[in-house]
């Protein structure tokens, strides 16, 4: 509510908090730079900008600009592999104030639980957590969910001031049938006055329009600029997506000019910590545009000012007066890297690292709310992972380092006693999905090419959107082990050799999230990228990588518990053709 004294202070009767003098202020409303301004603050807004007030405290930016905090549109903090307050930790000194996340992946291992656990882990951090309520639990009927949310489920969280929208609508097939489990979800939050998020990759034409028209307003798929001009033109809203498995923010450069860009927005999505600390977070995208020639406010609108206004955050997005006071001192447009980064006007992070004010908002905090274990798989034997040789040739997954889109091949197997193996010389792996929700027993069973894997297995409990066990490997020996230890740890990362486990990362929080601080995350993930370094493993993220493999929602084959899933006639496929 609206108070006096913020209109005393905005016309100096009140002293300021904090001025900031000598900025140079980015002012998206009108696209230009204001040079040698004092930008006022009184409790956590800007109250005056070049307008002569007093303040208690000053701070000399010494002509350094000032821009809006940044705003990740999109995100599934779960892939960052952090509990909330840690990935505070490693994104606020980045320039991000506020993440837009989907705990779609939490949901699908412990459904309503999960989503109460995210809205209260992620609550009075210095960078503003809202949520969208996960719209497709389970995301399709080819594998096995942890949970199912229905419209009912969901009826609570539409009234969460947090929870700004519904969650990406993976599921267009449903939307374009009509499905009424679908339409009630949409129904919910669109007369809930709340953003609906899209996810339709390579829809066109009289079904995008259908998809459009149901109330859905956004997209992060799109990986051309004549798919995001399209959705543009029927009245979407683009996220450019800078993830870790799939960046396709720089493909859609050529779609940007002055009038699409008020139409974007920036966002992540998955992204790796590791990418994170060493590349960046939304600050790297801003970085990638400016780099292929998208001019530096435009770049700065779609990575804060827009995300603002998609999801009616009306005080949020700018520098200026009744704003927030969630700013980025920086020293240069073409190499933007944050220097200063205010949190409502708390100095939260300097010089890439927290500073004391990020602790004042409680974000140091070890204890998390309380979660049951989410990973009991104690049928498995090694014998589980033979794949008896049927004759004929077997499709394959033509998986493509730094896309989450996979191709489909055929192959004669390479046979020993009667059954298929894992063939190095042609770059075909063994991989598995096994179910770790409910004990049905369901182990999905197939092959992949693209992996580079040379020995041993490396497995994960990270596998969109399911979230089942996924292991591809050489052997069955050092398949069954990362099974075993994965178990073990309640959820992870392993990569073994044999009996040997050569890297592991427990992930406890649903098998999605580690309990521990960031710079013990990444010390861990060190361990993985140098072995596959040192192996010649292609790709940026080749964990990233796998957990894609069983995604039944982006083409073209997929694996699950339930089998191969051909994603462009959306149904499964046996292993073998002849079958």
């Amino acid at each position: 509510m609206l108070k006096s004294d913020y209109i005393d202070a905005a016309r100096g009767r009140t002293p300021a908090d904090l001025n900031l003098t000598d900025c140079r202020v980015m002012d998206v409303f009108r696209g230009r730079v204001l040079d040698g301004v004092t930008v006022s603050i009184y409790k956590g807004y800007v109250v005056g900008v070049g307008d002569g007030l007093q303040a208690r405290t000053s701070v000399d930016l010494g002509g350094a600009f000032l821009a809006p905090g940044l705003v990740d549109a999109h995100v599934h903090i779960e892939s960052s592999l952090l509990a909330p307050s840690e990935y505070a930790r490693l994104v606020a000194p980045r320039g991000t104030s506020a993440v837009m996340a989907d705990p779609h992946e939490i949901a699908n291992v412990l459904g309503y639980d999960g989503m109460t656990w995210m809205l209260r882990a992620s609550d009075g951090l210095p960078v503003d957590v809202y949520l969208s309520a996960p719209s497709c639990v389970p995301a399709t009927h080819f594998d096995t969910a942890g949970a199912a949310l229905f419209a009912s489920d969901l009826a609570p969280f539409a009234r969460e001031s947090r929870v700004l929208g519904l969650g990406e609508v993976m599921n267009y097939p449903g939307v374009l049938a009509g499905d009424p489990r679908v339409l009630d979800k949409l129904s919910l939050f669109w007369e809930a006055g709340k953003a609906i998020d899209g996810h339709a990759p390579g829809l066109s034409g009289p079904d995008l329009s259908a998809y459009a028209l149901s109330g859905i307003r956004s997209d992060h798929e799109a990986t051309t600029p004549e798919e995001a001009l399209e959705k543009l033109g029927k009245g979407m809203w683009i996220m450019a997506r800078m993830g870790s498995g799939s960046r396709d923010l720089e493909h859609l450069i050529p779609a940007m000019d002055a009038e699409t860009c008020r139409r974007m927005m920036l966002c992540t999505d998955d992204r790796h910590p590791g990418d994170i600390a060493a590349e960046g977070h939304i600050d790297a995208a801003v970085r990638a545009l400016v780099a292929g020639g998208v001019p530096f406010i435009d770049a700065l609108r779609m990575g804060s000012f827009n995300a603002a206004c998609y999801f009616g955050l009306r005080r949020s997005g700018a520098v200026a007066p009744g704003y927030r006071a969630d700013l980025v001192a920086f020293a240069d447009p073409a190499d933007f890297r944050a220097a200063m980064v205010y949190k409502a006007g708390v100095l939260v992070a300097e010089g890439g690292t927290t500073a004391p004010g990020f602790e004042a908002f409680g974000s140091d905090r070890r204890t998390m709310p309380p979660m049951r274990d989410s990973v009991n798989i104690k049928w498995l034997t090694e014998e589980d992972f033979r794949i008896p040789d049927r004759g004929g040739r077997l499709r394959v997954i033509e998986c493509r380092p730094g896309s989450i889109i996979t191709g489909a091949a055929d192959e004669k197997p390479t046979v020993l006693n009667g059954a298929c193996e894992s063939d190095t010389s042609r770059d075909l792996l063994k991989i598995f999905v096994i179910e770790r929700h409910t004990g049905s027993g369901n182990i999905g069973k197939g092959f992949v090419r693209g992996l580079g894997l040379k020995r041993g297995a490396v497995g994960s409990t990270v596998s969109h959107d399911s979230h089942n066990m996924i292991i591809a490997g050489v052997d069955d020996r050092s398949i069954f082990k990362a099974a075993r230890r994965l178990n073990a740890m309640k959820g992870g990362f392993v990569i073994t050799d044999g009996d040997s486990v050569v890297a592991e990362l427990a992930l406890p929080v649903a098998g999605l999230m580690s309990d521990l601080p960031a710079a013990a995350v990444l010390e861990k993930m060190d361990a993985f990228e140098a072995y596959f370094k040192a192996e010649g493993v292609p790709g940026d993220s080749p964990l990233m990588t796998l957990s894609f493999m069983a995604l039944p929602v982006i083409p073209s084959l997929k694996i699950t518990d339930k089998g191969l899933v051909d994603v462009d006639m959306f149904k499964t496929v046996p292993l073998f053709l002849d079958d």
